[in-house]
């Protein structure tokens, strides 16, 4: 008897399923399946012919795990090849046996506990002699369904008011009574958001919800109520920012309302899912952040003779490689439109290739201010390696701003036997245009003057909104910006539009505290109520509507918002004392 026949009773407790060889591979298929999935005489699963037939479609491709989409005889298919890499792979499939039985094995599971989920139809393990290697999962498609976090992006929002807000209902209950499910059975998903959740509507707007992605599930034989907290906090990373606190309330309570009995205090246990939420969120922004720092899939570093750089794998590599043979070749170009020449920053406009595609791209040298700045280097990072980083901090926290290109850094010409990433005397950092868009500051000065008053007045009202709940966002998820200010605010797309898009630029003062203190949040709404002074059509009035609206209203008392309105007034008079002893212009 054949290792792979000696199997059979603890695969999927389905004998009725037949085994195969195809090469070094064995195949266990559902009957009815095997003839669309597999070649004649052994040739092994279909893929290549997929392919050439234009009926395979590429959903994941990574280092350890491919995801395919196949139009087969039989119907959709999706098929996951886990790879192994490494012997740190093949020795954990030693002890846990292969991801594909596993994920088929917990399937099972959660069908006897009547959760939706995939449904097996073929596996496959690579054995040589008794170490398994790569092994493959078939599972048919699930009909008429999509990821829960693309019907919430995409679905929800194309749907009338009334019937969006007896979707999102309906959809909180029933998610709530399918996580109730798992844990009622002793069962976490380690991954759990909701990309690994499948859900389908049907014409009465029933919500029908399918778990996908098994591997990370697992079972405990106690589950506390400290672990099914901490456990909802992984799904409630995805919604506190995308849903309101009573929909998340409503989803609490029905979860509760189906384990048939709670913890001894659910208020209690409500906010600690928001409070473990926002530990796991930090954790989550703080690891995505650093991202930016070394090679991955979304970066490169280069280093070369006497420049190093890290760039953003979008940016063409022969455009990478030509910055870092000679940085200022850009500022000489015949297309580059110089934007800003100042002693501490050369900016300009060029084109470089994005995915592609010629785009434009504002490049901009950070000069030395001091002769010590690239010792300085040693204790603090420098002027664009801060900027670079910042970016990547709002970029992962979802908050507005143009997307970073490259950095890199040289040191001073003559002395390039000095460590250019300790010492580097000049630094640049390239970031996509975005267009079409104009600054708050320009807009103030050249747009809003020629306006009549009723329409000034919208306009002011309608950026006063916009700004509010950037700033509001921009704290919310642990990060500042000293030189908040109109300049270094983007008005992107229409700027008469309801709503307008406003965006962050120069990100050099952007700073990460959590929790953020209350000194900052003072400090950068001073520094913008400084630069927004003469905006014309303003009053005080509006300055409160700014407030009211960067404020939770609802939460906060007389007493605190007027302590902060004084703070911030005392602030912008120190301001404007200092810009007069220094003979300096407000910005």
């Amino acid at each position: 008897m054949s290792i792979f026949e000696r199997w059979d009773k603890t695969m999927f407790q389905a004998p009725g399923w037949s085994w195969s060889r195809a090469g070094d591979v064995g195949w266990w298929v559902l009957p009815g399946w095997r003839s669309a999935l597999l070649g004649e005489g052994g040739s092994g699963l279909r893929l290549a012919e997929w392919l050439a037939d234009g009926r395979l479609s590429t959903i994941k491709a990574g280092p350890h795990r491919a995801v395919y989409r196949a139009e087969t005889a039989a119907g959709p298919v999706f098929v996951k090849h886990y790879l192994v890499p490494g012997w740190r792979e093949m020795l954990r499939q030693w002890f846990r046996r292969g991801k594909a039985r596993n994920e088929s094995k917990r399937a099972a599971r959660l069908q006897a506990i009547g959760v939706p989920t995939i449904t097996p139809i073929a596996l496959g393990e690579q054995r040589r002699g008794r170490f398994l290697f790569e092994n493959y999962l078939i599972t048919s498609a699930i009909a008429d369904t999509l990821p829960l976090d693309n019907f919430v992006e995409t679905r929800l929002p194309a749907m009338t008011d009334r019937r969006q807000a007896r979707v999102s209902r309906s959809l909180a209950v029933a998610l709530a009574g399918l996580t109730a499910k798992l844990h009622g059975a002793g069962l976490v998903h380690q991954d759990f958001h909701p990309g690994n959740i499948l859900v389908g509507i049907d014409d009465q707007d029933r919500i029908n919800l399918a778990m996908i992605d098994l591997d990370a599930l697992r079972h405990r034989s106690r589950l506390s109520w400290a672990d099914a907290r901490r456990n909802l906090a992984l799904l409630n990373n995805y919604f506190c920012f995308r849903c309101g606190l009573a929909d998340r309330q409503r989803f609490v309570d029905a979860y509760l309302a189906a384990r048939g009995g709670g913890p001894a205090d659910p208020r209690a246990f409500a906010v600690g899912i928001e409070a473990d939420t926002r530990a796991w969120a930090e954790r989550l922004w703080r690891r995505l952040g650093r991202r930016c720092r070394k090679t991955n899939k979304y970066f490169k570093v280069l280093s070369g003779t006497g420049c190093r750089g890290v760039f953003s794998r979008d940016l063409s590599r022969d455009d990478a490689m030509a910055l870092m043979a000679d940085p200022d070749a850009p500022f000489r170009g015949p297309g580059a439109r110089v934007i800003k020449d100042s002693r501490t920053t050369l900016v300009a406009e060029v084109s470089l290739g994005v995915n592609g595609v010629p785009t434009p791209v504002i490049y901009k040298r950070f000069n030395r201010k001091k002769g010590l700045d690239p010792v300085l280097t040693l204790f603090r990072p420098s002027r664009a390696w801060r900027a670079w980083e910042s970016g990547q901090h709002l970029a992962v926290r979802a908050l507005p701003t143009p997307q970073n290109l490259g950095y890199f850094a040289r040191p001073r010409v003559g002395r390039r036997w000095l460590p250019h990433h300790w010492f580097p005397h000049d630094t640049y950092l390239a970031t996509v245009k975005a267009e079409p868009s104009v600054t708050l500051a320009d807009y103030m000065l050249t747009v809003l003057p020629t306006l009549d008053a009723e329409a000034r007045r919208g306009r002011v009202r309608a950026l006063g909104r916009s700004l509010s709940r950037l700033l509001r966002t921009l704290h919310g998820r642990s990060l500042s910006h000293r030189d908040l200010k109109a300049s270094n605010i983007l008005i992107e797309g229409n700027p008469a539009a309801e709503a307008p898009r406003l965006s962050l630029i120069d990100l050099v003062g952007v700073r990460v505290q959590h929790p953020l203190s209350a000194d900052r949040r003072a400090q950068n709404l001073s520094r913008l109520r400084v630069s927004l002074a003469d905006v014309p059509g303003g009053t005080r009035t509006d300055a409160l509507r700014f407030l009211r609206d960067y404020l939770s209203w609802s939460q906060t008392t007389k007493a605190e918002w007027k302590a902060l309105w004084r703070e911030v007034e005392a602030r912008c008079d120190a301001k404007r004392a200092q810009n007069r002893r220094r003979e300096r212009p407000l910005s």
